[in-house]
């Protein structure tokens, strides 16, 4: 699916791409503040010129709004070209109509025709893990919801994977369920999606929100998209927090024929695997908290 002509195209020549972590898990000494769910601030620049676009909105727009005025930004005025919903769980979206009904425009959202589904989870015990809204909610408070299965490339360096195919099976969600006409079925996450920012001819970046296909399914999924084989590195949450050993042994094996340059994860990706992930890439893995910022180019 492409909606490049939808945003009127994109920056030209050489950009900057700054990764700003706007909600995540932990904080360091900061004023900013940490809850349980992700949302990350895509800007790209190009000379003056500037694209703003939203991974995701965390679990509350208390704290979305909170770290976003930390930052220097407001939710009332700044310029999103575009929200992206990586899939449908409550600390992805949770922040989604608050910042909406904060904004003086109407702003498109970008996910998976699922991203609204009930869902409930068994982890810890019985709890629905849905969005808090509804597609009808969004809508009215300003969303312009450009939902599809398919990868959607925003414009000649941005696009999202789409429905991610399950290739192997280490990467799984055994204790998920979704609603689907008052039955309880297995919930794969199939909504889930990254991001993946083309760096050049030859490799791209990974934004994950949780990854709940899979990091190597995601990775082959990128692959298969852009033709190419390399990564220069990935960013966001995992989901390898309780992973078996087996699991995050089979993530470790395959990230080291991928050889990225840089692994950023965040979120839902597990303590365990964290401290796995810096003892097979010390010098590459760097564990980053609310308010951290990441940059690189591309062209």
């Amino acid at each position: 699916m492409n909606v490049e002509m939808f945003f009127k195209g994109g920056l030209s020549m050489n950009k900057h791409i700054k990764l700003i972590i706007l909600t995540n898990n932990v904080v360091g000494e900061s004023n900013y503040l940490a809850e349980h769910g992700l949302s990350i601030l895509i800007q790209i620049e190009s000379g003056e010129k500037k694209e703003n676009y939203l991974l995701d909105c965390g679990k509350e727009f208390f704290t979305l709004q909170h770290n976003m005025k930390e930052y220097g930004i407001s939710p009332k005025s700044f310029p999103f070209r575009a929200i992206i919903l990586s899939h449908g769980h409550y600390d992805h979206t949770g922040g989604l109509k608050g910042l909406l009904d904060a904004s003086e425009k109407n702003i498109p959202i970008i996910g998976h025709p699922d991203v609204f589904i009930n869902r409930i989870s068994y982890v810890g015990g019985f709890r629905t893990i849905s969005s808090p809204f509804n597609s009808s909610e969004i809508i009215s408070s300003g969303g312009e919801l450009l939902l599809s299965k398919d990868s959607v490339e925003i414009n000649s360096y941005l696009r999202t994977t789409g429905e991610i195919p399950r290739m192997n099976k280490f990467e799984k969600n055994p204790s998920f369920r979704k609603v689907t006409s008052g039955h309880f079925l297995s919930d794969e996450v199939d909504d889930d999606l990254s991001v993946i920012i083309n760096v050049d001819k030859e490799s791209f970046f990974l934004l994950c929100g949780c990854c709940h296909a899979g990091l190597i399914n995601t990775l082959e999924r990128a692959k298969q998209l852009t033709g190419k084989s390399k990564c220069y590195g990935i960013m966001g949450g995992l989901h390898l927090i309780g992973a078996s050993q087996e699991r995050i042994d089979f993530t470790i094996s395959e990230l080291k024929k991928w050889d990225p340059e840089v692994i950023l994860p965040l979120h839902c990706s597990g303590k365990e695997a964290m401290c796995q992930l810096m003892l097979h890439f010390p010098k590459k893995t760097k564990l980053l908290n609310c308010g951290d910022i990441f940059t690189f180019e591309i062209n």
